[in-house]
């Protein structure tokens, strides 16, 4: 064959497969059968092997890869890739589209409304029409660079399908595993011995960041575009309609669950999709709804994390039934012993549901649970199983459920402490590790890369028995672990080198205290301001702190009088440095302590920022009304909540007496 013959064969067979890509993956339309697309593939793969000066950058071979990184580079996201707002009531949407009409100052507002994929956020850039990389959404601002895996997904085109394209363009868009791939994957799992895959999030997200591009290139991966966050050229779309129209005759994989309309249009295309997802063979977890117009997005503007012109509609939890086959007992860090109960295995949501909390021995007298029962299953957030209703007893009547007289772990006897029963062994083993675990996860020190796996392994190795050994961690130690690479451990131990200087509100938080979580953690350290003078603090002293009763007070000074001053102080000796607490500045005088609440469409916050505000100010921001709420702060179509404001007589205030009370600007 001569060289112009073979190139023109290659360009050939490209195009073919882009065509044949884009049929079977975007149309659902298949033109050939697989053994004629993988001949197709292999004779583009033997013309490069033997010819590689053909090789294109859009070439597909490219998929399939064949070579493993090391890691992944860092990518900038320019713009930033920010989250979402989140609404979970008709109400809440109609708070959200009140603001807008009142900043925009018009009534009727096209909203664009899409399905919210539950999967991995990425961007793709495209140059001159070719793809050149492809990121992981990280933080926002920070992506991991995962190029080679993108071009190995066969529904993302490596060149735009239109002669006229821009010079520059960043899509954004959701990665996603459609049921049926996610059902293979996890069977071959099972076959080699390997842990399934818990939902199919999480196996998009493990096999879009493979080191290995080819085993990513095996899984069928879906990519859906709903955006675009930088474009360069003559090109420039008005509205969120016109960024599906040219996503479309760029050749993307526009899908087609997506419409355009009022806010009542918005409500119906949310309950539509609540009652017919489970006709989708891919996981949604809500709606999107956006403004379209550009113009008017840009007047709306954003927050620091998200845009006031789109919000996520959440669906509710998912339910479903199954058989209470048993119940185990389980051993928290501080002691506590939960009822958990072994399910016959259910799928909700796409998550393959086996074991869910029974919370306490008064909820199963509650709902008078036996072994045998017909339960109801309810995933908190779409996250948390749990049993949260009896349906049915067994024919047998069922056997009860005992509260257990000592602790599963160390046998020693159990208390019972209002409606808990509790191990009160210092030294029982479940309870060491259940601390271990919380130290170093993100409710604690937030330490990456480390796990509850990894914490098991270590302490079932003898390199981890409290909070201050992940201070004494070496690489030697690390490395000693089975399954354990050198890249990851240097890795994991940067992490614990990045939590050497905290916060003594993020440290109080870290230490597991009972009754002392994330908001009392921020007041405690507020008022005592450094560790060596909260150390020092009496009982009274504590309890004289605004929101610290007698339990809490006991808590903090046994825990600073007893055991952990010896973890504090060893802690602190291991180069970890505790930052004193910010005084409260004056201005925040009338809030710090006091207990918000926010109802309505503000105009000069939403309520995020607010909330964020009183947080700021020493203060707290509640969700909802009760006797203990010092304000509820009163917006645009305020409802049930200043109803039930007055009705308590809790004071209720303006959006602008707020902003003076917190020491805000009025025109900021």
């Amino acid at each position: 064959m001569s060289t112009s013959s073979m190139e023109s064969r290659y360009r050939e067979l490209i195009l073919l497969i882009e065509k044949y890509n884009y049929h079977y993956y975007v149309l659902n339309e298949p033109l050939v059968d697989d053994a004629t697309y993988d001949e197709l593939m292999r004779e583009i793969v033997e013309l490069e092997k033997n010819h590689p000066e053909l090789i294109k950058g859009d070439s597909p071979s490219r998929k399939v890869g064949g070579f493993a990184v090391s890691t992944f580079a860092e990518v900038r996201h320019d713009p930033p890739m920010q989250s979402l707002s989140n609404v979970f009531s008709e109400g809440e949407l109609q708070d959200f589209h009140v603001r807008i009409v009142k900043v925009l100052g018009i009534d009727e507002i096209e909203y664009s409304m899409e399905l919210k994929y539950d999967g991995l956020a990425v961007e793709l850039v495209y140059e001159n029409g070719i793809l050149v990389q492809g990121s992981t959404r990280g933080d926002g601002v920070r992506g991991e660079d995962v190029t080679a895996n993108i071009m190995a997904l066969k529904n993302v085109p490596k060149k735009l399908k239109r002669g006229a394209v821009p010079s520059l363009i960043s899509i954004r868009g959701e990665i996603f595993m459609r049921h049926g791939e996610f059902e293979r994957i996890n069977e071959e799992r099972a076959r080699q011995g390997e842990t399934p895959f818990a939902n199919p999030r999480n196996a998009a997200a493990g096999s879009l960041r493979q080191l290995d591009a080819s085993i990513t290139a095996k899984r069928n991966l879906n990519f859906a575009p709903y955006a675009i966050g930088k474009i360069e050229g003559n090109i420039m779309p008005a509205s969120q309609k016109d960024v599906f129209s040219l996503l479309i005759e760029f050749g993307l994989p526009v899908k087609e669950y997506y419409t355009f309309g009022t806010v009542d249009e918005a409500f119906a295309f949310y309950h539509h999709w609540m009652e017919n997802r489970h006709e989708l063979d891919f996981d949604i977890d809500g709606i999107v709804v956006k403004v379209s117009s550009f113009e008017y997005q840009r007047r709306l503007g954003a927050t620091s994390k998200a845009p006031r012109w789109a919000t996520a509609w959440k669906f509710p939890a998912r339910e479903a039934l199954s058989v209470l086959e048993s119940v185990d007992f389980q051993v928290g860090r501080t002691g506590v012993v939960t009822p958990v109960g072994n399910l016959s295995p259910i799928n909700i949501g796409g998550v393959v549901v086996k074991r869910a909390t029974l919370h306490n021995f008064d909820e199963i007298k509650r709902l008078d649970l036996r072994i045998g029962d017909t339960v109801k299953v309810k995933r908190a957030g779409d996250v948390i199983p749990k049993v949260i209703e009896t349906v049915k007893h067994p024919e047998n009547g069922g056997e009860k459920i005992l509260p257990p007289e000592n602790c599963p772990s160390c046998k020693s006897k159990l208390v019972f402490e209002d409606i808990f029963i509790r191990c009160i062994n210092p030294s029982c083993p479940a309870i060491k590790l259940e601390y271990l675990k919380f130290f170093v996860s993100k409710d604690g020190m937030d330490i990456e890369f480390f796990g509850p796996e990894l914490v098991q392994r270590l302490y079932d190795a003898g390199k981890l028995s409290n909070a201050s050994d992940v201070y004494r961690l070496t690489k030697e130690d690390l490395l000693g672990i089975e399954r354990m690479g050198d890249k990851i451990a240097e890795k994991i131990l940067a992490s614990i080198d990045g939590r050497r200087k905290i916060g003594l509100a993020h440290f109080l938080r870290s230490l597991g205290m009972r009754n002392v979580g994330d908001h009392l953690a921020k007041v405690i350290a507020r008022a005592a301001g450094t560790l060596a003078r909260l150390m020092r603090m009496t009982r009274e002293e504590l309890m004289d702190i605004r929101e610290i009763g007698p339990g809490v007070a006991e808590s903090v000074y046994e825990f600073f009088h007893g055991d952990g001053e010896t973890l504090v102080r060893d802690i602190i000796s291991l180069g970890v440095e505790i930052q004193p607490e910010e005084e409260i500045s004056a201005l925040a005088s009338d809030i710090a302590g006091k207990t918000f609440v926010f109802t309505g469409a503000l105009k000069k916050f939403t309520r995020e920022e607010a909330e964020a505000l009183v947080e700021s100010r020493g203060g707290r921001a509640a969700s909802s009304v009760s006797r203990k709420t010092d304000f509820v702060v009163a917006g645009e179509a305020a409802g049930s909540k200043l109803e039930k404001a007055r009705s308590l007589g809790v004071k209720v205030i303006t959006e602008d007496e707020f902003i003076k009370m917190a020491g805000q600007n009025e025109n900021s």
